[in-house]
Formats: C-alpha cells, structure tokens, sequence
C-alpha cells in the first residue's frame, strides 16, 4: 500500500495495470499467479490511492500504451519480477528511454517467491481448513 500511495504522489491519477492470468502464468512459471487476475483487480481497486485498475495490462508496456493512455510516468518498486521463467527484454524498457520511468524504493522485501514458499509450507493447514469449512456450509444447508 505505501508503494501505491508514494506512486499516486508522483501524479494526480494512479492507473494501476494487471496483467492476466495467461501473461502471468507465461512469465513466471505454472504456479502462477497466486490469486486469480479478478482476485487481484478487487485488492488493487480497494486501495484508496488508486484511481483506476488496466485490465489484462501488457506484459511490456509500449509507446502506442503510453500515448494511448496519455502516461506521464510509469513507476515501479524496487522489488519485482526477478525470477521470470522467460527472460525478454526489460518490459520498462519504453518508459526508461522516454524518461518517465521512476523506480520507487520498496520499503517491503517480501517477493512473490518468498510469499508461494509461505503458502507452500502453510498448505496443509489450509487444505484442513477449507475441509473443515466445507464440512460447515454443507450442514448449515441441511
């Protein structure tokens, strides 16, 4: 969230992109994404510092998007994508060579491999509660 407000600072409208499951799934590897790109658009959406969500957003964002959308800045935290499964051009590229990139400190470290390797080791437990939640809803409709 710190990340999405010091982003919505740096202009006076935040559009936030998020690609799809597909283009998640394709640049990190089968066991992504974590939470399904309808999942993510509501957790995006229900920060107050964004002002409107790019669904299905580009992988790599290009000059057509950029005049497109009428983007003044494109920003980004210092803690991403590093352990894509494809490795393609930087998809900041664009951006960086028009210089409306800015790269925002990340105050968090946690990256999206530390948090599946979490969820990994929870997974048991979560699988029981779910059974156990099931369980629940089935004898509350009896």
């Amino acid at each position: 969230v710190a990340l999405l407000e010091r982003a919505h600072e740096l202009g006076d409208y935040l559009v936030v992109g998020v690609h799809s499951d597909a283009a998640v799934n394709r640049h990190r590897g089968s066991n992504y994404p974590i939470m399904s790109m309808q999942e993510r658009v509501l957790s995006v959406l229900g920060c107050r510092y964004v002002d409107d969500v790019l669904l299905d957003a580009p992988w790599a964002i290009t000059r057509e998007m950029i005049a497109t959308l009428q983007i003044s800045i494109v920003a980004r935290g210092t803690v991403h994508d590093s352990g894509a499964t494809l490795k393609l051009d930087d998809p900041h590229a664009v951006p960086k060579s028009l210089g409306i990139h800015r790269e925002i400190a990340s105050r968090e470290t946690l990256s999206i491999a530390e948090i599946s390797a979490r969820l990994q080791a929870r997974q048991h437990e979560v699988s029981e509660r779910q059974k156990l939640k099931a369980k629940q809803e089935e004898s509350w409709y009896r």
